[in-house]
């Protein structure tokens, strides 16, 4: 697909797969990149073109400045990747922040009347809604209390925190999507008519089971809740099953 490049800044694919029958555009989690799906680019079938969303101010983006509220970062990242679901269906796959980002980009094209994905896959990430109140703001801390309130809040080894790889090239992107997140507000909206996976797991200090599970109530059709081993950072560790889950709930419309 022809698009100008600045279009591509926002829209990676590793891989492109002309005979690819769906797109599978994957969100990262804060102060992640694209290249955390880059395995994904090759591991799953030839069918499925991956599309891992790259923000600014990280990885080949990191002398663009970040952007830090979410209302601009949701109808920037709609009008770049809407020229790439024209196509071929499409789902969504969103880790912890990338899930939010995910299904709120969904709800965006629904009220834009936009194409939809034909699945949503959200991965470490709470419905939102039933949240009683949002998570303590913690960007306006100094370094020190920063990470170590994102090691006891997401389960981060202190070990890889502390290094100075992580305060170079993270921090500043991690920094920076926390102020999106704490910049979110979720409004009521009816339900999707796109199907919804969600995956969670047992040690998960961040995100709860009956969090995972009320993602039922954001779809009017299919749902299914995956719990798995592993803390808040399972995307890595657990990679395959996710990639077998992933294949098995797109199988009724892919056969």
């Amino acid at each position: 697909m022809h698009v100008p490049p600045v279009y591509r800044r926002w829209v990676t694919c590793p891989e492109p797969r002309p005979r690819a029958s769906l797109r599978l555009f994957c969100f990262h989690f804060a102060g992640g990149d694209a290249s955390i799906f880059r395995l994904w680019t090759t591991q799953l079938p030839a069918s499925i073109e991956v599309c891992p969303i790259e923000l600014p101010g990280r990885a080949t983006r990191r002398a663009e400045a970040p952007i830090t509220r979410f209302p601009e970062l949701l109808d920037k990242m709609a009008g770049m990747v809407r020229p790439f679901l024209k196509q071929l269906p499409f789902a969504f796959f969103g880790h912890s922040f990338g899930g939010i980002t995910a299904f709120e980009l969904t709800r965006w094209m629904r009220r834009n009347a936009g194409p939809m994905p034909v699945h949503l896959f959200l991965s470490a990430c709470p419905a939102l809604h039933i949240r009683q109140q949002p998570a303590p703001r913690i960007s306006h801390l100094s370094d020190t209390e920063f990470l170590e309130q994102i090691a006891t809040r997401f389960g981060a080894p202190r070990e890889v925190l502390a290094s100075d790889d992580v305060r170079d090239t993270v921090l500043p992107a991690l920094r920076a999507d926390l102020l999106v997140g704490e910049s979110y507000q979720y409004a009521p909206e009816p339900p999707l008519d796109v199907p919804i996976s969600s995956f969670g797991a047992w040690e998960d200090p961040e995100v709860s089971q009956e969090e995972a599970e009320a993602w039922r109530q954001q779809t009017t059709v299919g749902f299914r809740l995956r719990m798995l081993p592993g803390n808040h950072f399972f995307l890595a560790a657990e990679r395959r099953r996710l990639h077998q889950a992933i294949l098995e709930d797109l199988a009724p419309q892919f056969p």
